[in-house]
C-alpha cells in the first residue's frame, strides 16, 4: 500500500533473497510508493555465518540491519530451572522473530515481510494435521496482537521450484545453514516434503488443489473460528458421555413457586416465568445493521410502537453481514486460546506484579529484545 515501510527478514536462503529482488522490482515498476529495509539476525553459531550478506545488501542501496544475537548461548540457560531449552530450533526461531519485531518498531516499519512459499504452507498444514490434530497453516497476511505491525508473505502462491530456479539463474549469494540444532524439526519437515513430492508425482495438479484448499486457512481469523467449532464439538461430546453415565431419574419434576420482588415466579427446574405486569415491558437485545455494514447491538422495547420490530431489525442486515459478525465474535472469543501452562503461570505472576491482567494468558515467556512475544504470532 502507498506509504508502507517494509522490513524484509533476510536469512540468506534462496527464498528470502529471491523475495528481496522481487520487492525491488515491484518498487521500481509499481505506481505504489513504499520503502524497503532489510534485517538479518546472526545467531552467532560457527555453522552459520550470514556476514557476507552485509556487503551484498549494501551494494543494492538498501538500508540494512545486521543484528548479532548470541541465541545459542542464551538457550543453554533459558529452559526450565535454568537448564538448556528442550528445542533449540524452536527457541532460535522465536528469538529471531522477536528481534525482527523490535527492529521493525525501532525503524518505524509497519509491515514485516517473510519469504515462506506454497510448499512451506503445505508442509506446515500436514504437520499440524498429523501431529496436532488441527487444520492450520501459516497466514498470508495478519496483524500481530499489539496492533502496530502486520506480517505479510507475498510468496504464498509461489512454488519452491521457482525460487530455486531464480536463485540459480541470478547467481544469488545463498548462505547455507548447517546448524546441527536445526536438524530436529527440519528432519520431520523433510519427511513431509518427500511425502508431498511423491503425491505430486502421481497427481500433477496436486499443488493446485492444495493451494485452493489452503486459501481459507490463510485468513487471519480462520484459526480462531475453527478452534471455536472444535471446542464446541468437544464440549458437546463430553456432555453426551456424562449424560449416558448418569442414572435416569424416574421421579417427576418437583414444581415450586417463589416470588421475586412480588412479580416473578420460578416454575419447575429453574424455569423463570414472568408475571403479566412485567411481560409488557420486556426489553430484548438484538443485532442491528449500521449504515457502514457493521453489526451492532441495539435495545428493542416491545412496548414502544415507534421502535422497529425484531424481524425488521434483522432484515436490515444481509446474510453475509450476519455470518461475518458471528465469525468475528467467535474469533474474538477463541483468538488467543491454547496457551501453555508455563505461559499461564508466567502471566499470573506478571499480573500480580504489575496489576495488569491479561485474560487470555497467551504470552510467550521468551524475550526477543524489547518485551515478550505473543506465542500466537510466533506460531503463525
Amino acid at each position: 500500500e502507498d506509504g508502507d515501510r517494509l522490513l524484509l527478514g533476510l536469512s540468506g536462503g534462496k527464498d528470502s533473497l529471491s523475495l528481496l529482488h522481487i520487492l525491488m522490482e515491484c518498487k521500481r515498476k509499481s505506481p505504489i510508493k513504499f520503502d524497503i529495509e532489510v534485517c538479518t539476525v546472526d545467531p552467532m553459531t560457527p555453522s552459520f555465518d550470514p556476514s557476507p550478506l552485509i556487503s551484498y545488501v549494501e551494494s543494492l542501496g538498501l538500508k540494512y540491519h545486521y543484528v548479532r544475537d548470541d541465541i545459542v548461548e542464551r538457550a543453554n540457560s533459558a529452559g526450565e530451572n535454568g537448564q538448556i531449552v528442550s528445542s533449540l530450533c524452536a527457541f532460535c526461531a522465536r528469538m529471531k522473530r522477536g528481534v525482527l519485531y523490535s527492529t521493525a518498531r525501532k525503524n518505524n516499519c509497519n509491515k514485516l515481510v517473510l519469504a515462506q512459499h506454497l510448499d512451506d504452507l503445505a508442509e506446515s498444514f500436514m504437520m499440524s494435521v498429523m501431529h496436532n490434530g488441527f487444520l492450520r497453516t501459516m497466514k498470508a497476511h495478519y496483524q500481530i496482537n499489539a496492533g502496530d505491525l502486520s506480517v505479510i508473505r507475498p510468496l504464498v502462491y509461489c512454488r519452491e521450484s521457482l525460487t530455486t530456479e531464480f536463485a540459480k539463474s541470478a547467481n544469488l549469494p545463498i548462505i547455507n545453514e548447517n546448524c546441527p540444532a536445526c536438524f530436529e524439526e527440519p528432519k520431520e519437515r523433510a519427511r513431509i516434503k518427500k511425502l508431498l513430492q511423491r503425491e505430486e508425482s502421481m497427481y500433477p495438479n496436486f499443488y493446485d488443489n492444495i493451494k485452493r484448499s489452503l486459501l481459507p486457512l490463510m485468513h487471519d481469523d480462520t484459526t480462531a473460528i475453527l478452534r471455536s467449532y472444535a471446542e464446541e464439538a468437544l464440549a458437546k461430546s463430553r456432555k453426551v458421555k456424562c449424560e449416558k453415565r448418569r442414572p435416569k431419574q424416574q421421579s417427576s419434576k418437583v414444581k415450586r413457586k417463589e416470588k421475586v420482588n412480588g412479580q416473578q415466579q420460578v416454575v419447575g427446574d429453574g424455569e423463570v416465568k414472568a408475571s403479566p405486569s412485567t411481560a409488557a415491558t420486556t426489553t430484548t437485545t438484538v443485532p442491528a445493521a449500521t449504515t457502514n455494514g457493521e453489526i451492532t447491538h441495539g435495545s428493542h422495547d416491545e412496548n414502544d410502537t415507534s421502535a422497529p420490530s425484531k424481524s425488521k431489525v434483522l432484515a436490515e442486515a444481509s446474510e453475509e453481514e450476519l455470518v461475518r459478525e458471528l465469525a468475528r465474535r467467535r474469533a474474538d472469543k477463541f483468538r488467543l486460546s491454547g496457551a501453555s501452562r508455563a505461559n499461564k503461570r508466567m502471566m499470573a505472576a506478571q499480573a500480580e506484579a504489575t496489576g495488569i491482567e491479561d485474560p487470555t494468558g497467551m504470552v510467550c515467556s521468551l524475550n526477543g529484545g524489547n518485551g515478550t512475544i505473543p506465542c500466537r504470532e510466533l506460531m503463525e
